[in-house]
């Protein structure tokens, strides 16, 4: 019998923006910033990594992980590192057509064409997140609305304190940080109907782990 060749490895490509970079006026510190916040990504979450995160063109950074599960957090960190000034992700999920890098740069493939277009997506719509899977989006497309509108009604201080949440901070923990009660914080998360965005995007999770898992 001859060998059964192996399937292609699947990946998330991450595309990441800063929102109107170029209208702000200390756009080399936003830059350090966010450099900052990779760094501390490919440290925390190294083993989810398959390509660092690294800055790219202008105010852009990409990179690939070899799965879902510590996607929410991840993205999480990202947004902080330059809080309160806001990020668009596009994320693509597929193979490579070029062999896999340590750093997200010089590599080609579906994965990487597809976060191309969620982002450009994202920037004509005005969304925070989109996703592009090579199949039906629709259930994607209609959460990055819904998050983003929702998103959109919030102050600066209630996007810090849901981000912290979504990081994997308990209440407690993101009181300290911030330098207020944790009874504020509860109020903050429940300004911001915390619990239905988390449950929503639980759901947006286990859809985009079951196309990946299912993604020849």
């Amino acid at each position: 019998m001859g060998n059964v060749s192996e399937r292609p490895q699947k990946y998330l490509a991450i595309i990441g923006d800063v929102v109107s970079s170029r209208e702000l006026q200390e756009r080399g510190f936003v830059q350090g910033q966010l450099r900052a916040g990779i760094d501390r990504v490919n440290e925390q979450f190294a083993p989810q990594i398959a390509s660092k995160f690294v800055l790219t063109i202008g105010d852009e950074f990409q990179g690939l992980l070899k799965e879902v599960q510590e996607l929410i957090r991840l993205l999480a960190v990202l947004r902080l590192a330059i809080h309160p000034i806001e990020q668009r992700i596009g994320i693509g999920v597929g193979t490579l057509d070029t062999s896999l890098q340590e750093v997200a740069l010089g590599m080609d493939g579906p994965c990487f064409h597809r976060a191309r277009n969620a982002i450009e997506r994202s920037k004509f719509k005005g969304t925070s997140i989109e996703v592009e899977t090579g199949r039906e989006d629709d259930p994607f497309r209609i959460y990055a609305l819904l998050y983003t509108a929702l998103r959109q009604g919030w102050t600066f201080r209630q996007r810090q304190v849901f981000d912290l949440s979504m990081a994997g901070d308990a209440g407690k923990d993101i009181a300290r940080e911030l330098g207020i009660s944790p009874s504020a914080v509860s109020q903050h998360l429940k300004a911001a109907e915390a619990d239905r965005i988390h449950n929503a995007t639980d759901i947006w999770l286990e859809a985009l782990t079951d196309v990946f898992s299912k993604l020849e």
